[in-house]
C-alpha cells in the first residue's frame, strides 16, 4: 500500500484541493476504511464557505461508507474485505453525558471531518466501535446517506407517539426529507413547508409528504385550515436553523404541542417566547444522534425509507472542488451530492 494517497484538503475559504496526505495511521483498536462514497452535508459546505473556522488543511467529509481495509489487532466486529459505513463522532466514554446515555453530547468529542482527518480522501481511520457491516442489497451509495438518515431517526424518536399524528417539516433540504420519510413510516400525517417549489414537488411525488405548502407563495394559515390542521399541527420539526422559520415552527404548533429543533443555526435568533408560553409548547433540541445508525441500517434494508432518490448529483474525486462548488447553490433539483474515491 503507497504510503501517501490523495484527499480533499480544505485550504480556506471556498477552496477545497486534491491533493496527496499520508495514509492514516491506526491504533489497535481502529479500522483503517478504503472509502468508495461520501455525501456532501451542509457542515461540509458550511466549512467551504469558511464559517466553521476550521483550520487550513483539514479534510471534510463525515458521511461515508467503503471497505474495510485494514484492522487493529484487537479489533474483532469487522475483518477486512467488509462493506461498512461509519459513524462520525468519536466521544470519550468517561465524562457524565457518555455514562448516562447521552455520547452525542460528550464534552471531550471529536468530530470526523473536523476535529479530526474526515472521510473525503481514499483512506480514514475510524475507531472500531464506529463501523457497521451493510447488508449485501444496500449499495455503498446508499450507505454513504445513513449517517443524516441517522440523524432524522433519532430527532423523530424524541417526538414520541406518531400514529395519526399531524406533522409539519418545516425545512425540506436532504434532512427534512429525510425526517419525512421516517415520519411517514412511523404513520404520521406528514405536511412538508418550504421556500422551494422543487424539493416541495420531490417530497409529494415519492409520498413521503401528504401535504405541501410553500410558505413564500402561499397563505399558510389558509393551507392549514384546507388540510384540516387550523389548530395547528401536534409536532413540528424545524430542520433550517433560520430565525423566522423558528418562529414560524412555535406558529403553526397547537397549543400543548411540541416543537424539535434540529436546524443548525449560524446566528442567534429572536424569539416570540410568549408564543412558548401561551401555548405551554414543548421545545426540544435534538443534536446530530445516538445509537441510531443500527436502526438506520435496517429501515433501508426493509425498503422502509428509500435513499437512492435523494441522490441527484455524483463526482469524482479529483473532481471534488467543481462538486463543492456546485453543490453550494443548491440549485434546480439537487438534493444529495455524491463523491466517488
Amino acid at each position: 500500500m503507497s504510503k501517501s494517497v490523495h484527499a480533499l484538503v480544505y485550504q480556506g475559504k471556498n477552496r477545497i484541493e486534491y491533493a496527496a496526505v499520508p495514509i492514516p495511521v491506526i491504533d489497535e483498536h481502529e479500522v483503517l476504511m478504503q472509502i468508495k462514497s461520501v455525501g456532501i452535508c451542509g457542515t461540509d459546505l458550511h466549512i467551504f464557505r469558511g464559517g466553521m473556522n476550521v483550520p487550513a488543511g483539514i479534510i471534510p467529509g463525515h458521511e461515508f461508507s467503503g471497505i474495510v481495509a485494514k484492522v487493529g489487532k484487537r479489533v474483532t466486529r469487522v475483518k477486512v474485505g467488509d462493506r461498512v459505513v461509519g459513524e462520525h463522532v468519536v466521544v470519550c466514554h468517561q465524562c457524565e453525558y457518555c455514562r448516562t446515555g447521552k455520547p452525542n453530547l460528550c464534552i471531550n468529542r471529536q468530530i470526523i471531518g473536523i476535529h479530526r482527518p474526515g472521510a473525503l480522501a481514499e483512506y480514514v481511520s475510524i475507531p472500531e466501535e464506529l463501523v457497521y457491516p451493510i447488508p449485501d442489497e444496500v449499495s455503498l451509495d446508499e450507505a454513504a446517506i445513513i449517517e443524516p438518515l441517522s440523524i432524522a431517526l433519532y430527532a423523530v424518536r424524541e417526538a414520541g407517539f406518531l400514529l395519526n399524528k399531524r406533522v409539519a417539516v418545516v425545512g425540506q433540504g436532504p434532512i427534512g426529507l429525510l425526517v419525512d420519510q421516517v415520519l411517514y413510516a412511523s404513520g404520521a400525517l406528514v405536511t412538508g413547508l418550504d421556500v422551494r417549489d422543487e424539493t416541495l414537488d420531490f417530497a409529494k411525488e415519492h409520498g413521503w409528504a401528504h401535504h405541501i405548502i410553500n410558505t413564500k407563495k402561499e397563505n399558510i394559515k389558509k393551507r392549514m385550515n384546507e388540510i384540516g390542521s387550523a389548530h395547528g399541527f401536534d409536532i413540528v420539526f424545524e430542520v433550517v436553523g433560520l430565525e423566522q422559520t423558528a418562529e414560524m415552527s412555535f406558529d403553526i404548533c397547537r397549543g400543548n404541542g411540541r416543537v424539535i429543533l434540529l436546524g443548525v443555526f449560524a446566528s442567534p435568533a429572536k424569539i416570540t417566547m410568549m408564543n412558548i408560553v401561551k401555548k405551554e409548547l414543548d421545545v426540544r433540541g435534538s443534536w446530530t444522534c445516538a445509537f441510531t445508525f443500527p436502526d438506520s441500517i435496517d429501515l433501508l434494508a426493509r425498503k422502509k425509507v428509500d435513499l437512492k432518490s435523494l441522490i441527484t448529483h455524483r463526482y469524482q474525486a479529483q473532481d471534488g472542488p467543481r462538486a463543492f462548488a456546485e453543490a453550494e447553490s443548491y440549485s434546480g433539483r439537487r438534493i444529495k451530492s455524491i463523491i466517488n474515491f
